[in-house]
Formats: structure tokens, sequence, C-alpha cells
């Protein structure tokens, strides 16, 4: 018998052997992150919620497999993300152009004008002040400058007759059968200016949006959020958890709506924290 023809077939299967279990074993525990990098890029997308599923599943694991699914989170979230945020902006532009039909143009009440004239009184004389002292939480009382808003106030109403000849050619876009009222209070308590000339002058869409709080939707904060999300699925992310974020990435068609799910429950789970 030929013995190098016995050894030489050994060699080579032996010789494979160590290269792939090299390959396998050795590299992806030496270098997990390029190894899930290289996976990542040359591995089709994931559209499927099971599938995902079983990719994240290894969040809470060690080596290659728990930075690939990191990698597939990481690039999901951001997309998706992206959707959601254009979803978001498209329904509140709806929003906007439905509220429209609802404004009229209006003069300014006696109340309304009461309340800017005692402001304007209230920030001449403590400025500054008025920011830096928080209101009482309880509804029962009130705060000093709070009352002293009242008397000036109460002081204010034996000149309303020549107050609404000051603001009688004021109009402003309002929404039927809301009023100013707290917006001033707002921007008196924060010693912030009335920006009435903005007011008078403004487009219907300046008014809902800065006076009647029909401001756009706000740009999320992307890797804050994958940050926080890590955190949430390492600490008490179960399995559940788990298959709405998973929904959250696919393809399915309420995938958005699960992602604003886990997006408030990880918010809420930091605010407890």
């Amino acid at each position: 018998m030929n013995i190098q023809g016995i050894i030489l077939p050994f060699l080579v299967s032996f010789s494979v052997s160590i290269i792939f279990w090299f390959l396998v074993m050795v590299i992806p525990s030496l270098f997990p992150r390029e190894v899930a990098g290289l996976v990542s890029y040359f591995r089709r997308k994931p559209e499927d919620p099971l599938e995902i599923a079983t990719i994240l599943s290894h969040l809470k694991d060690h080596g290659w497999q728990k930075f690939f699914a990191m990698e597939l989170l990481k690039g999901r979230f951001h997309e998706k993300l992206k959707e959601l945020e254009a979803r978001k902006c498209e329904e509140w532009a709806k929003q906007i152009e439905s509220q429209k039909e609802l404004l009229e143009k209006r003069k300014l009440t006696d109340d309304e004008i009461l309340h800017i004239e005692a402001g304007k009184e209230l920030k001449k004389r403590h400025g500054n002040l008025l920011k830096l002292v928080e209101a009482d939480k309880s509804i029962f009382q009130l705060n000093k400058y709070e009352e002293e808003f009242i008397r000036i106030r109460d002081e204010k109403r034996d000149q309303i007759h020549k107050l609404r000849d000051k603001y009688d050619d004021f109009k402003f876009w309002a929404l039927k059968n809301r009023n100013l009222l707290k917006y001033i209070k707002e921007r008196i308590f924060s010693n912030k200016k009335f920006q009435l000339s903005k007011i008078k002058d403004s487009s219907k869409e300046w008014a809902l949006i800065h006076l009647w709080g029909l401001e756009a939707p706000e740009r999320y904060q992307t890797n804050r959020l994958y940050e926080n999300l890590l955190l949430y699925m390492a600490i008490v992310g179960d399995e559940k958890a788990l298959l709405e974020l998973a929904i959250s990435l696919s393809s399915h068609e309420k995938s958005l709506d699960f992602l604003d799910k886990v997006i408030k429950k990880v918010e809420n789970w930091l605010a407890r924290s």
C-alpha cells in the first residue's frame, strides 16, 4: 500500500479542518466586532419579525453574534426612526391644514387686554425675578408674583375703555372659543416678550404653531435613543419586549406603531429610573 497516498489526503483533510476551526472559532473570538461587521455587510437584511427576533435574542450573549445583533439593531433602528419621523411630520402637516379652517380673525377680548397690560407692568417691576420663582404646584395657592399680577389686573379694569382703543386695530388669527390667556401668562412668568407685532401680522400657520400649541414633532435624538434602547433591552427586556422590537424593525404593516410604542416604553422606563 502506498503510504504517501494515505498520508497526503489525511494531511489535506486535517489542514482543512484546522483552517475551518480557525476561521469559525478563533478569528470570531479574537475579532468579534470585525466579524460581526463583515457578516452584517454580506448578509441580506432580514425583514421577517421572527427572523429579526432570533438575531436580537443574541443581545445578551457574548462574542460576535452579540455584535452582529447590535449592528442589525442600529442600522434598522436608524432607518425605521426616519420613517416614523416622516410619518409624524406628514400627520402634523395634515393637522395644520385641517385646523386652518377653524381659525377666525378677531380682536382681543377684554380679558386678554387686561392680561397683556398687567403682564407688561409686572415684567417692568420684576423682570428676570419672575422666572426664578416657580409657581406653587397647589391649585389653591399662588406665589407672590401671581398675586401681584391679579391685583394689577383688577386695578386696570377701570381703564378698560381706554385700553380697548389702544388695541382697536389689533386683530389676529384665533381658534374659535379659545383665548390667549394661557399663552400670555406663560410669556409673563418666563419673562419672555409677548411678540405682539408677530401675533398681529401672523399667518394662520404661525398662529397655530406658536399660539395654539400645534408645534411640529420633535426630531428624535437617534444615537441617544439607540443607546437607551440597548440599556433597556439589557436590563429589563423580556420575550415580549424582544418581539415588539423585532416587529418595529421589520417590514410588518404595523412596524411604525410598534416602534412608537417601544420608544415610549424606553422613555418611561428612564423617567422612572
